[in-house]
């Protein structure tokens, strides 16, 4: 049965989405590109937006962290969000060099992808005094699912309509039509194959 809502909720809504709606106003014009239709979340934190490029029809959530970083020094857009594809809230992205999120990506809350991670071979200092450096191109296929709380670390592609289960950390690839959870994610089920393990 669907909750109707009551009419100081459809006020409060409303005004939220007024203050998405602005906030998107102010900021678009500082991506590399904005897709038409696509609304960015109040309290969302950007990182060197003019190295993002948005699709169309993207939402992305409230608090969400786009990090990116001109890590090749050639001053093209480092994150690429398809069109359609939806960025939950508190969602983090580091796109050094190469994070691209395919068309109808889904990302639930609290997700982080990174093509990146701190540098720690030296034992003289300490983590926070060696930097962080690319690692490995980060993918996301047309139509995934990326549970809540995962994680995806560089160098791994996500498949096209694959699925990660909330909590997961990805640190291979998934393959298409696949679903993968754990720690470290493995493969639980393909397509046409329930219930298979590996």
């Amino acid at each position: 049965m669907k909750r109707l809502m009551s009419p100081l909720h459809r006020v409060l809504d409303l005004y939220r989405r007024g203050i998405d709606l602005g906030h998107t106003v102010c900021v678009r014009g500082s991506f590399a590109e904005w897709g038409s239709g696509s609304r960015l979340g109040r309290g969302a934190k950007l990182d060197s937006p003019h190295l993002i490029a948005v699709g169309t029809g993207v939402s992305i959530g409230q608090y969400a962290w786009l990090n990116a970083k001109d890590d090749r020094s050639t001053g093209t857009p480092t994150l690429h969000i398809g069109d359609g594809a939806h960025i939950g809230r508190f969602v983090q992205i580091n796109a050094w060099r190469s994070v691209n999120i395919g068309k109808r990506a889904l990302i639930a809350d609290r997700v982080f992808i990174s093509d990146a991670d701190h540098n720690y071979e030296n034992p003289d200092l300490s983590i926070m005094e060696q930097g962080d450096s690319f690692k490995g191109s980060v993918s996301l296929g047309d139509g995934c699912w990326i549970g809540i709380g995962a994680v995806i670390l560089p160098g791994v592609t996500i498949g096209n309509n694959a699925v990660v289960a909330a909590n997961a950390v990805v640190t291979r690839s998934v393959p298409d039509f696949s679903v993968a959870a754990g720690v470290p994610a493995r493969i639980v089920s393909i397509a046409g194959r329930p219930g298979m393990r590996t």
